[in-house]
């Protein structure tokens, strides 16, 4: 209170304590925020979320707009809280007597026999006949060129084939020769000395007196082997000139 007799009493809304739109309301020594629905607290500083209160289920979102919140669904689900799964084989979608199960956001159709598709509306024998006329029906160049790249495909096939087959066997026909080649070549080069050192001999006993034998030559027996196994070769030795 203020005035010369303390008869007025002061106002405290005249501060504007209130936030957030409120209205103040003045008391004695105090005061009072009526608050709007979506706030809360002393002052109305406080936002109240409306999605606190509820509980979207099943993928579903909340959306507020002021104090009041929805709840978006995912597909297949409905309710205030999603909690519903949509009965989507309600329209009895599965044709030709199929069993329709329902999923979530979908269904399947379990058909008789006979019948396939997603809604058991494909007979087999229709189709069978469908892909034949379909056949009969293209135009000729169309299998022209279906049967040559079909020919084409298939020579290729061939020829990779043949060329792999050819290089194994060229592998494990140098891999199983080589110690053939190796000591057909041991020999060559044995025979290839023996012969040089005969030709030597025969220059040196018939040639011109004037130039001496290069090789002194062991007498050999009349035998069909050579001591200690040893290569013909190795009878003849080098002379000293």
């Amino acid at each position: 209170y203020h005035g010369l007799y303390c008869e007025e009493e002061y106002n405290e809304c005249h501060s504007a304590p209130c936030q957030n739109g409120a209205t103040c309301r003045d008391l004695v020594n105090s005061y009072d925020c009526v608050c709007l629905p979506e706030y809360e607290g002393r002052h109305c500083e406080l936002y109240k979320d409306p999605c606190v209160n509820i509980s979207c289920q099943n993928g579903g979102t909340c959306d507020s707009e002021g104090v009041n919140a929805t709840c978006i669904c995912a597909p297949g689900f409905t309710g205030e809280e999603c909690d519903i799964n949509i009965n989507d084989c309600e329209s009895n979608p599965c044709r030709h007597g199929g069993l329709c199960i329902d999923q979530p956001n979908g269904y399947n159709c379990h058909c008789p026999r006979g019948w396939v598709g997603a809604n058991c509306e494909i007979h087999l024998q229709w189709k069978s006949g469908h892909v034949a006329e379909s056949l009969t029906n293209m135009p000729r160049h169309s299998l022209y060129i279906i049967i040559g790249a079909l020919c084409v495909a298939f020579v290729l096939m061939l020829i990779i084939l043949i060329v792999g087959i050819c290089r194994i066997s060229r592998i494990e026909y140098q891999g199983s020769s080589r110690p053939a080649y190796e000591e057909f070549y041991n020999c060559r080069s044995i025979d290839s000395d023996f012969s040089s050192a005969i030709a030597s001999i025969r220059h040196a006993r018939f040639g011109k007196k004037s130039r001496p034998a290069m090789y002194d030559a062991t007498p050999i027996a009349y035998e069909d082997y050579s001591p200690d196994d040893k290569p013909l070769v190795t009878l003849i030795k080098t002379k000293d000139l």
